[in-house]
């Protein structure tokens, strides 16, 4: 089993490397405890004082206080195909980068998908098909604040299990870690959900709020070159309220410096990247 390695990283003054230290190990306990035994995919989650830090190898989920565009917020891919995360620096950006961090584990290049029956909140045309494909985000699901649970005092992001993919029936089935979905394919208020017609390729979404769940049509994708969660990403989360909108940070300023070569070049090439998004 491959070991993936996840850099935690405040490229910004406002969140202190305490602050991401304490998170870092946080996530790190998340991943071993509650994340591996799941869905059997091993990891470390390190904190790193400066993106110059960060060795090469690791996928970065990078802090920054300048995001003003929300649809560049959450996961991308760099010029080489090696995925990163951008994370406001918000008063509760420690589960959004939980988020972003155990999606990015499940699905590094963001395209997995996983075939199914249509979601029983479907309406419309998608609740016709006969057969789905499902974008696996682990976190969209059970989003919001409300499916959270503390961690060494740190709210971090529930999941889904893989037997939300299954067919509905299963006696004593978990469909999220912490049982805040009751049946396969189901979306918790201030959740959402992905998916696509394998025939024609137009892909939808559900979106849950105030417990009124609606079905919107994406239309045929085109991904150009990106991937399927990116895309995805970059059509619907400026219009999606929720924790990824930015909110003023309140974090001690960060302290102390260093880099290496490697770390510095490939620390320009992300700004770099995401100075274009």
């Amino acid at each position: 089993m491959l070991l993936h390695q996840v850099a935690l990283v405040a490229d910004t003054a406002a969140i202190s490397f305490s602050a991401v230290s304490k998170v870092s190990a946080a996530l790190q306990k998340q991943a071993t405890r509650d994340f591996t035994p799941v869905w059997n995919v091993r990891a470390t989650v390190d904190a790193f004082e400066t993106l110059e830090d960060v060795p090469i190898g690791y996928w970065p989920i990078i802090i920054r206080d300048d995001i003003e565009d929300p649809n560049a917020a959450g996961y991308h891919t760099d010029d080489n195909g090696q995925p990163f995360s951008l994370v406001q620096a918000a008063n509760n950006w420690p589960l959004t980068a939980s988020h972003e961090c155990l999606e990015m584990l499940a699905d590094p290049f963001g395209n997995r998908t996983v075939a199914g029956a249509a979601p029983p909140q479907a309406s419309g045309r998608a609740a016709q098909l006969e057969r789905v494909e499902y974008l696996l985000e682990l976190c969209d699901p059970c989003e919001s604040d409300r499916c959270a649970y503390p961690l060494n005092g740190i709210q971090l992001s529930d999941f889904i299990t893989p037997n939300f993919y299954e067919p509905p029936g299963q006696t004593g089935a978990r469909y999220s870690f912490r049982n805040h979905l009751r049946n396969p394919h189901e979306v918790a208020d201030g959740g959402y959900l992905s998916f696509g017609d394998p025939i024609s390729n137009e892909w939808f979404q559900i979106v849950v709020e105030n417990g009124q769940a609606q079905t919107v049509s994406l239309g045929v994708l085109n991904t150009q070159g990106t991937s399927l969660r990116e895309t995805i990403d970059r059509m619907t989360r400026g219009a999606r309220p929720g924790y990824r909108v930015k909110t003023a940070a309140t974090m001690a300023a960060a302290a102390g410096t260093g880099t290496n070569r490697a770390g510095a070049a490939r620390a320009e090439t992300l700004r770099k990247h995401i100075s274009q998004l």
